[in-house]
């Protein structure tokens, strides 16, 4: 999230910014072309400068916006979802574990589920698409019935 001080910093750019503009505006007729030259090149500084802030309050505003957007997500997901064994799986109107097993790391962790697959060389394991964590298959059956 953006703090405060970058904000401001970027209002003061941008005040800069007016104040110039101003005092050329304002100018007697008689200005040097030098002190012109001066006060455009401090006004073109000042206004790329305040760019850059706010491009980079921008990117904050933006991921916050995208971690509001995920945690959003889990809590609307949390609902959904119980733990059988050692694994996260959707429930049923009664609140039973049904469905495919997903990592129980990557739920406590992330707030994010996973799908558990079968490893190809262990025999008898599950395996994380994500974070790789394996797990016993009987602790995380493929299938969870609704008698679970």
């Amino acid at each position: 999230m953006p703090d405060l001080a970058s904000i401001a910093s970027a209002l003061s750019s941008l005040k800069v910014a007016t104040d110039i503009v101003k005092f050329i505006r304002e100018s007697d007729v008689s200005l040097e072309r030098a002190e012109l030259k001066l006060k455009l090149a401090d006004l073109v500084g000042t206004l790329a400068e305040a760019k850059i802030q706010l491009s980079e309050i921008q990117t904050l505003l933006a991921e916050k916006d995208l971690e509001i957007s995920r945690l959003t997500d889990a809590i609307e997901t949390k609902d959904k979802v119980v733990r059988h064994l050692d694994a996260m799986y959707f429930q049923d109107d009664q609140g039973k574990a049904i469905g495919s097993p997903h990592c129980l790391g990557c739920w406590n962790d992330k707030h994010k589920l996973r799908l558990l697959a079968e490893a190809p060389v262990e025999h008898g394991i599950h395996i994380c698409t994500s974070c790789h964590h394996k797990y016993q298959r009987r602790l995380t059956p493929r299938e969870a019935s609704p008698t679970a």
